[in-house]
């Protein structure tokens, strides 16, 4: 079998991912402990640096629903946080005034749209600012505070009447398999603090980005330079939703509505950045070769040129939510790193650097006007709280003790394990040993496959498509790998575009030899091994069972099986992904071949392995017919199969209870099939 070719392999110890010293008594971590963890993110200092707003997210399991509260907390170490919104729905984007002395922020009132609302920083009632009939999706302040920089849909072209008498044709283009009605394009407007008027800025068949790019980016909210002459946006082509390739950085001109492209790209450019003084702005490209690569951080002007990759000697995939330095002379970003993910700091000449974290992981960063930079941060047994760190060589304080409840229970060890695959490829992922794990004993093997590809699994407490299953399969006795496959997005840029026209075969030589390695330890009970996974680590699990049949048993979720129905079906930009991952589309002679030798579900008549599949109903990135194909093959072969549908749910879980319902399901699946005999 291919698991016996690994030919290096170099397990290397996190001591900061090491479970802290706990008491005798201390139990592990069950499903239903998690409900009461609390999550933060969208940080922002005032305009002062002195205070900090946050947001933190809680599970209410009675409604069904995730709550979210505006706190605001001075920017120091013994603080406390105040409430200063909580009870309004689909709360999100608090931003400070300039002058710091109101917060605005997203809603939603009763049934309505989100709509624009602020709110005293000395606390108040909330008031609504302005109406959007058609709904707010992200907004900035004008450096002077006088205005307010909003992204609205457009009217549909369709009138009420329209719709009543069911002349409501439409046509069809880049769109999913779930469209039912025309798609709109989103544009600017302005709001007047003043007069409370708006007025449209940005006009045309082009859109400001709606949906998620196919690999790298994101949508981000337009953003001000510093002396609010200029908006700077994504800008894409036109607006149906598999497009999001198409996009370009456009700036706007205030006063005239006149726009030009920054660069005269017009594809890939993404989450424009107005540095705080200045005329700079940063936004993120990919280093190529071509989209399958790391995402760079670019500089440029909003007047036009040529942009600079400051970025290019760092050889990591920066993600949207980087913040510039109050000197406007550098940045500081997130990118994946390893087995964990790392805040780099990135000057505009030079080679950027880590900065020392304690062994944490940061989630979201935010940078003050003194330097100072907040930080949401978590580890493998470290609940997610919010840090402060004075300046760039500091070290992290921890301002909160929100979740401090989760440090009562007892952990499993995480460690980054290496090695290299057959091909030389180098490889790493995590490994996590059982609770009470004994040297020398062979254990049940989960190995886990993150989705992406282009990203990558993380040794962070309860985030990411594996949730809390890396500590309830330690807390059942399993050993659980997760193998960051070429693809991935933490070891640079070449690991990264190695998949490029190899999705199958290279990524499958990757996590067999991986499991190999662990073997050659003496750690694995080789009879009791599980693949799962979701998204495109549905793909890997599918395509491993198609391949080796070694297996006790598989989860796919949401598994990308058939790249003819990810290019022909889906949206959040597959379009683009297929294509520039398979170096065309289904009908390119170049490329047609691969779409069936690549895909898992063409092997589906080989898997034996006993499948539970898990699919959301409302799925537009991953149809779940894909699904119901992987289903019928194993069904009508009477391999042992359950198919769960997600009532409603798109690319997973998007409330509470269907979250733990369906990690629940995924535990009970291979704790059942682990434990009980083959097949």
């Amino acid at each position: 079998m291919k698991r016996r070719l690994a030919i290096a392999c170099l397990p290397v110890a996190l001591s900061a991912l090491m479970a802290p010293a706990i008491h005798a008594a201390a139990a592990p971590i069950q499903l239903h402990d998690y409900r009461q963890l609390v999550r933060m993110g969208s940080l922002e200092f005032s305009p002062d640096g002195q205070q900090l707003a946050f947001l933190t997210v809680t599970s209410d399991f009675a409604h069904d629903r995730y709550d979210a509260s505006l706190r605001v907390m001075d920017a120091k170490a013994g603080a406390v946080s105040r409430v200063l919104v909580s009870g309004m729905q689909d709360l999100h984007q608090p931003r400070w005034s300039p002058d710091g002395r109101t917060l605005a922020f997203i809603a939603k009132a009763g049934d309505g749209k989100d709509e624009l609302y602020s709110v005293p920083a000395r606390g108040g009632k909330p008031t609504e600012l302005g109406k959007a009939p058609n709904g707010v999706q992200q907004f900035a302040w004008s450096p002077d505070g006088h205005t307010i920089a909003y992204v609205t849909p457009d009217n549909s072209p369709l009138s009420a009447s329209d719709r009543a008498s069911h002349h409501d044709l439409f046509t069809i283009h880049d769109d999913d398999y779930q469209i039912t009605a025309p798609p709109v394009a989103s544009h600017i407007w302005l709001l007047s603090l003043a007069s409370g008027q708006a007025r449209q800025l940005t006009h045309g068949s082009t859109s400001v980005l709606e949906n998620p790019p196919p690999f790298g980016g994101g949508v981000t909210a337009p953003a001000w330079t510093a002396d609010g002459r200029w908006i700077v946006y994504t800008r894409q082509v036109d607006d149906h939703d598999s497009d999001s390739d198409r996009t370009s950085i456009a700036a706007v001109n205030v006063a005239t509505g006149a726009e030009h492209l920054v660069t005269g790209r017009t594809s890939y450019e993404y989450a424009p950045v107005t540095a705080p003084r200045g005329d700079t702005l940063a936004y993120l490209y990919p280093q190529g070769p071509g989209p399958i690569s790391d995402m760079d951080l670019l500089v440029a002007t909003p007047t036009g040129g040529k942009a600079r990759d400051v970025s290019i000697d760092l050889d990591r995939n920066f993600y949207p939510g980087f913040a510039w330095l109050p000197d406007a002379r550098g940045l500081v970003g997130i990118a994946d790193d390893h087995a964990g993910s790392s805040l780099y700091v990135q000057p505009l000449h030079g080679k950027g650097h880590a900065l020392a974290m304690g062994g944490l992981n940061p989630l979201a960063v935010a940078v003050s006007s003194q330097g100072k930079l907040a930080v949401v941060a978590d580890n493998a047994t470290t609940a997610p709280e919010l840090y402060l760190m004075d300046g760039l060589g500091s070290r992290p304080q921890r301002l909160t003790a929100i979740n401090h409840a989760f440090a009562a229970y007892a952990y499993p060890r995480t460690v980054e394990v290496r090695w290299k695959a057959p091909d030389g490829q180098p490889d790493d992922g995590l490994l996590t040993y059982p609770n009470g794990y004994v040297a020398g004993r062979h254990y049940p093997l989960v190995v886990y496959s993150h989705g992406g590809p282009e990203a990558a699994s993380s040794a962070d407490f309860d985030t990411g498509e594996i949730g809390p299953l890396r500590d309830l399969f330690a807390a059942k006795g399993f050993v659980v790998f997760e193998p960051n496959y070429r693809g991935s997005d933490n070891l640079g840029s070449a690991h990264e575009h190695a998949i490029y026209r190899d999705p199958g075969n290279g990524p499958d030589s990757d996590v067999i030899s991986g499991i190999t390695m662990l073997e050659k330890q003496g750690l694995v009970d080789s009879s009791r091994i599980a693949a799962v996974g979701h998204s495109y680590g549905g793909y890997m699990t599918a395509w491993l069972i198609g391949h080796h049949h070694f297996w006790r048993c598989a989860v796919v979720a949401d598994g990308a099986l058939d790249w003819t129905e990810e290019y022909e079906l889906s949206g959040e930009g597959n379009l683009a992904w297929t294509r520039d991952s398979l170096g065309g589309t289904p009908w390119d002679p170049k490329s047609a071949a691969l779409y069936r030798s690549g895909s898992p579900i063409t092997y589906a008549g080989q898997i034996t392995t006993p499948t539970l599949i898990l699919s959301g109903t409302a799925d537009t990135t991953v149809p779940i017919t894909e699904s119901f194909a992987l289903y019928h093959a194993l069904s009508s072969r009477h391999v042992p199969v359950e198919f769960i549908g997600l009532p409603g749910g798109h690319h997973s879980p998007q409330d509470p209870v269907h979250r733990e319902l369906y990690y629940g399901a995924i535990e009970k699946w291979v704790v059942a099939k682990m434990q009980g005999k083959a097949g």
